[in-house]
């Protein structure tokens, strides 16, 4: 069919939308317009054929009507599918048909552009027939970034942090951050070196003078920053601890043995705890540096990777160290030269054992299933490459910016990773910056790494769409308590930013 509609075709499909919902519910027997709109049953001897759809491109949630013949009206056995350009199939809702249109609606797709319309169903035997659209479907993903905290003064060197109001609050020097399950915002503020760069950005007190760290919750409900700790010892990336009765943010000091415990029950006041180790693990933290944490739901212990490559983790209510592998990350030199690197970790929520590692030195993000390390060499093992070309080319060679397929995808100092509750892992790529995306969903074969948000490798402050979007070494990124909303800190531009994506 000719993709130009005319005025009477667009009414008459505009009335099927108008009076198919209605159908559905029974209220209605036909729509009339021309005539009756006819009804057909499913005939497993012919073929179903897809001859067009409108609209031709939209986002999730976009009402589509796909037209064509014998999908039959009985919605049992039909299904409709919008298929990437890796083969991977996305189930949209059927909404309903008539035998010759069905009313469907956009699922939420990858960040993969060009889609199939592809219609099955599978008859009484048992067999399924299936119909493909000769025209590809443009899927939009809608991104923009909005400033939710802090006033955007790159080159202001003495920008103190200041609580308060949203509208007059500052801040110094964001680093990573985490939200607990009311969506309040804890923020980690410390300088850092970017590959060997200092990022030109250290923490301030409210009167400007340089403190090594500052711990700083964001209310979103009453847009209210709260200053909890000034001078705070050099912190590293949090995490939120959802144990019933023991909600609390564990927050790591960069060296030793001492990190941040904030108990909600004691409206998160900071009270430094120090981790217990014993004869085996006694040497675990000497030279030795923790860059993030997280908790486990379903052990509720909190894990890290360490500068040196442990994967540890201690029972928060004991403080007991464990050490469950002596080092995951790779036997070569760092991007620096050195034997180790700042790690940072989050667990998938589809798979809540998979622990995802990035290893910013080394340009590279790694996995391990923690419930299966029974039968591992403890001494050997290192988890499972996962993102980077830097596993094929070196953490120098293969560091920068490319988008493509996992083994293809460069990184240029990647810090924290978050996910959403759909099983997107997001990566502040400091050195690119911008937000990088990861469909976890989808197979390691077939995923791809994707540039959500952000002008790669062109720093500066903007906020709106893909098109304009800038970040200026973004280091932190967490999601909202429902699993939807990215936040964003936004090192150098001294900001907290809201990812909007549909």
């Amino acid at each position: 069919m000719n993709r130009t509609l005319t005025e009477t075709f667009k009414r008459r499909h505009l009335l099927f939308l108008l009076c198919l919902p209605l159908l559905m519910n029974g209220l209605l027997s036909s729509c009339k317009e021309e005539g009756k709109v006819q009804y057909q049953a499913y005939d497993p001897s012919k073929p179903i054929e897809v001859t067009d759809f409108y609209p031709d491109s939209g986002g999730i949630a976009t009402p589509m009507i796909i037209l064509g013949s014998n999908f039959g009206s009985d919605t049992t056995g039909l299904r409709v599918y919008f298929e990437d350009s890796l083969g991977v199939k996305h189930s949209a809702g059927v909404v309903g048909s008539n035998g010759n249109k069905i009313y469907t609606m956009v699922p939420k797709l990858t960040f993969l552009r060009k889609m199939n319309i592809v219609v099955e169903r599978t008859g009484k035997n048992g067999q399924t027939a299936s119909g493909v659209a000769g025209d590809q479907f443009l899927y939009k993903t809608q991104t923009t970034v909005s400033t939710v905290l802090g006033k955007p003064e790159t080159d202001n060197q003495s920008m103190p942090t200041v609580g308060g109001d949203f509208t007059v609050a500052t801040l110094s020097s964001p680093f990573s951050i985490v939200l607990d399950d009311e969506d309040n915002i804890f923020i980690t503020e410390r300088s850092f070196n970017h590959q060997g760069i200092y990022s030109g950005q250290g923490s301030r007190n409210e009167k400007g003078d340089a403190v090594a760290s500052n711990i700083i919750m964001a209310d979103l409900k009453s847009q209210t920053a709260i200053v909890i700790l000034y001078n705070a010892n050099y912190t590293n990336a949090p995490t939120f601890s959802g144990e019933d009765g023991l909600e609390a943010i564990y927050m790591p000091e960069d060296a030793g043995l001492y990190y941040y415990h904030l108990p909600k029950s004691l409206s998160y006041a900071p009270r430094r705890r120090s981790l217990i180790t014993g004869p085996d693990t006694k040497d675990v933290i000497e030279g030795n540096w923790k860059y993030s944490f997280v908790a486990n739901e379903v052990d509720n212990m909190i894990y890290t990777v360490m500068w040196k490559g442990q994967l540890v983790r201690f029972n928060p209510s004991t403080r007991n160290v464990e050490v469950l592998l002596d080092n995951v990350l790779p036997n070569i030199p760092n991007a620096r030269g050195q034997s180790g690197g700042n790690t940072y970790c989050i667990f998938s929520p589809l798979e809540p054992n998979m622990l995802y590692f990035c290893m910013e030195d080394y340009n590279m993000i790694g996995r391990v299933d923690v419930s299966q390390l029974a039968d591992k060499d403890k001494a050997t093992y290192k988890g499972e490459s996962y993102a980077g070309r830097a596993f094929i080319d070196g953490p120098v060679n293969g560091r920068g910016w490319e988008d493509g397929t996992l083994e293809n995808a460069r990184f240029m100092g990647p810090k924290q990773i978050c996910f959403t509750d759909d099983g997107k892992l997001y990566i502040a790529d400091t050195g690119n910056h911008c937000i990088r995306v990861i469909d976890t969903t989808v197979p390691k074969e077939k995923a791809t790494v994707n540039t959500a948000i952000g002008l790669p490798q062109s720093a500066g402050f903007q906020d709106g769409g893909p098109e304009i979007a800038k970040f200026y070494y973004p280091a932190g990124v967490a999601v909202s308590a429902d699993g939807d909303i990215v936040y964003v800190a936004d090192h150098r531009n001294k900001v907290i930013r809201k990812l909007s994506i549909e």
